[in-house]
């Protein structure tokens, strides 16, 4: 029997990120559309509770279609920050669910542990199989890993592509902010301009480093999962294949593993 629109279930989730808020629209288990948003641009927006309505012209309409008008103004919310202050206006909001590390049921969890890493690493061993290695190329390049036991073995960060690439700009005189290219063309290892340099020195060794944590990875656990997320996930993908077609087969290559630890996290207890 086919499921009338008013027994579904509607639902968004919201992942605050460093950058940018990551929105995701479900209707119970399915993903129905994601996008990204920036930090709330006025205070009206969060006065003293979320409202969907005020929020609606932030979305990209291409993104966001019709379905959103199934959403009443006040939908549950399931929210997971690494801001803590923009976590304050959801307090008061009577439809949300604020996720903490508490909520995610993996062994060996630090309390600095980022709720992102977290959650991504908890959708991606429910998605694709236990052990798992996650690597988010968000504003912070992390490494994030786990058995098959859904133990935490471990990981490690360090600044992203973009972070890189500011840092030498605004930290120096003379040398210029690089845009990263879509192209995924290496630059030359043995550049003969300044641009070509930048690129060159930030990109093979931010590659070799991500091979390198993978074939250790891989050294204890041969079977593993391997999932790259992040907002420079396909660029990174496209270079890793170039460079180490040997390690880039097993790489599964997926934007919303955050969301699928939400969803899997938020449903066992709706």
């Amino acid at each position: 029997m086919n499921q009338t629109t008013k027994d579904k279930h509607y639902w968004l989730a919201l992942m605050v990120g460093n950058s940018r808020l990551h929105w995701a629209c479900f209707c119970d288990r399915h993903l129905l559309a994601s996008c990204d948003t920036p930090h709330p641009p006025a205070p009206q927006l969060f006065a003293t509770e979320f409202s969907f309505s005020a929020w609606q012209p932030q979305f990209n309409t291409e993104t966001i279609p019709s379905f959103a008008t199934n959403l009443t103004d006040q939908p549950p919310v399931v929210v997971a920050s690494v801001v803590p202050d923009l976590l304050k206006p959801w307090q008061s909001y009577p439809n949300a669910r604020i996720l903490t590390l508490a909520d995610v049921p993996m062994v060996g969890i630090y309390p600095t542990l980022g709720i992102d890493r977290a959650l991504a690493v908890w959708g991606a061993g429910n998605l694709l199989g236990w052990p798992v290695l996650v690597i988010d190329t968000g504003t912070a390049l992390t490494f994030t890993a786990a058995n098959s036991n859904k133990t935490l073995k471990g990981g490690a960060i360090l600044p992203g592509l973009g972070l890189q690439f500011q840092s030498l700009s605004q930290k120096t005189a003379a040398l210029p902010l690089i845009e990263i290219s879509s192209n995924p063309t290496l630059p030359p290892r043995w550049a003969l301009n300044t641009e070509d340099a930048i690129s060159s020195g930030i990109l093979y060794t931010l590659l070799a480093g991500i091979h390198n944590f993978i074939t250790d990875w891989l050294q204890q656990f041969p079977s593993s999962s391997i999932a790259l997320t992040g907002g420079d996930r396909q660029i990174l993908g496209y270079y890793l294949k170039q460079l180490f077609p040997d390690i880039s087969a097993p790489l599964i290559i997926d934007k919303n593993l955050i969301f699928w630890g939400i969803r899997d996290l938020a449903l066992s207890q709706m």
